[in-house]
């Protein structure tokens, strides 16, 4: 709540002091915006989670979509301890993978406000998903000596993979510090539904580690598990500051 009451006020504010009472700050038909985040009192206040894009079809009614993709790669090498080789040393590699995206098409109805503040309220839905990639080295005793040392790759698929759908039902408001740009802020109540992936684990056995007996379970490469299913249902709110230019 604190939150949203100070992110709040900064965007009043900022259109409360503008300096042109000229009226004309509003789109008409046709017009569109993009819009990103602002987080004036942090590090990098300038921040962009996704892209909003919205296209008025008259001067209250406007359909709005925001998309984002995301993907990250961490490499690193793993060193293990061993006498197999000259240098006493075995290595390997570690990595991770990730990829996201979420779209959120919507509908918005704006109302009379003021010259500046154009107040307003609408419908979206919210689709997204995640899937993820982990390859872990592992060092292992080959020859019952602590210093020969092998090495075991575990693959895993999907941990902390999702698939997500929900709607919201969302109020805000757009202030115009000048033409063609505002800050605004918005909340909203409605409800996700997230089905988690099938998590996959696989391992890759040396040639020396000891070979598991036909028809028992191997504990490195289990059957898929499936990582459940989630539901929430309230409010929700962006803290951050919803700064955009219309064009």
């Amino acid at each position: 709540m604190k939150k949203l009451l100070t992110t709040a006020a900064f965007a009043l504010a900022a259109c409360t002091f503008g300096v042109a009472q000229d009226a004309g700050f509003k789109p008409d038909a046709g017009a569109n915006s993009f819009e990103l985040n602002f987080v004036p009192l942090n590090g990098k206040p300038i921040q962009l989670t996704y892209i909003r894009y919205r296209r008025f079809f008259s001067p209250t009614m406007a359909l709005r979509l925001g998309v984002g993709v995301s993907f990250s790669s961490q490499k690193a090498d793993s060193v293990f301890a061993s006498n197999l080789t000259a240098n006493t040393n075995i290595t390997s590699g570690y990595k991770k993978t990730t990829m996201g995206w979420e779209i959120k098409p919507g509908i918005e109805k704006h109302m009379k406000g003021t010259d500046r503040l154009s107040p307003y309220m609408g419908f979206e839905l919210d689709i997204a998903g995640a899937s993820t990639k982990e390859v872990t080295p592992t060092g292992l005793d080959a020859g019952g000596t602590t210093d020969e040392v092998v090495i075991m790759t575990e693959k895993n698929k999907s941990k902390g993979g999702f698939f997500r759908i929900g709607a919201n039902l969302v109020a805000g408001f757009d202030c115009y510090i000048t033409h063609h740009l505002y800050l605004g802020s918005e909340f909203g109540f409605g409800f996700q539904m997230v089905n988690y992936s099938k998590y996959e684990k696989t391992t890759a056995y040396p040639s020396t580690y000891p070979t598991i007996p036909a028809g028992t379970i191997d504990p490195g490469n289990p059957d898929a598990v499936t990582q459940g299913k989630e539901m929430n249902i309230g409010p929700n709110f962006n803290s951050a500051i919803r700064l955009g230019w219309v064009f």
